[in-house]
């Protein structure tokens, strides 16, 4: 499980330094998932340097200043890997969308005219998608990786935290009464039960 865990980190850190924000970020959002979490022990035995890098990278990519620093980065990246794909993160670019959508008038206030400084800032937004789209990715796909993502058991978040219990028994009392409280409504599949054994 610490070598797992360890290689994730080294997965998002890879991510993040080929431009591919946005597998970087899923990657963060998959080892901050309380099941995850909860693993002290497994924590503790991570190597600090990876813990280090992890937290950085965290720092990096965090919502402070309306994801300022992931922006700063994203611009360097586009600069940087001017022909080669650059993956931003797809749900700030949607929030963007949005945001922009149902701030800004359609109109302009108290007349029939067409706010324009919002067509504008919407057009900028989808050529800056479409720019993204238009990039280059020179990487190799590895057929051996590849279908052992395809054929990964993928599980719920209760399957999740069988597994977790598996690796660490429960030892908050948080945590003793959610895994009760799993037991009673259905027992671990088997995959859940073995998962990480």
């Amino acid at each position: 499980a610490v070598v797992s865990t360890q290689s994730t980190g080294d997965v998002a850190v890879i991510c993040f330094q080929q431009g591919n924000f946005n597998s970087a970020m899923g990657v963060l959002a998959g080892l901050n998932q309380s099941s995850i979490t909860r693993l002290h022990k497994l924590r503790d035995r991570v190597d600090k340097s990876k813990v280090d890098h992890l937290q950085a990278l965290e720092d990096r990519m965090g919502l402070c200043g309306n994801f300022k620093e992931y922006r700063l980065d994203l611009r360097r990246a586009v600069m940087e890997h001017k022909h080669t794909c650059v993956i931003p993160i797809f749900s700030i670019l949607v929030k963007d969308v949005h945001t922009i959508s149902e701030v800004k008038k359609t109109k302009v206030e108290n007349t029939d005219l067409i706010n324009f400084e919002k067509c504008w800032e919407l057009a900028r937004q989808f050529e800056e998608f479409r720019q993204y789209q238009a990039g280059v990715c020179d990487l190799q796909s590895d057929g051996n990786i590849q279908a052992d993502i395809l054929t990964a058991d993928v599980l719920t978040e209760d399957g999740m935290f069988f597994a977790s219990y598996n690796i660490e028994e429960p030892v908050t009392e948080n945590d003793k009464k959610r895994y009760k409280t799993f037991l009673e409504k259905r027992p671990p599949t088997r995959m859940e039960s073995h998962f990480w054994a």
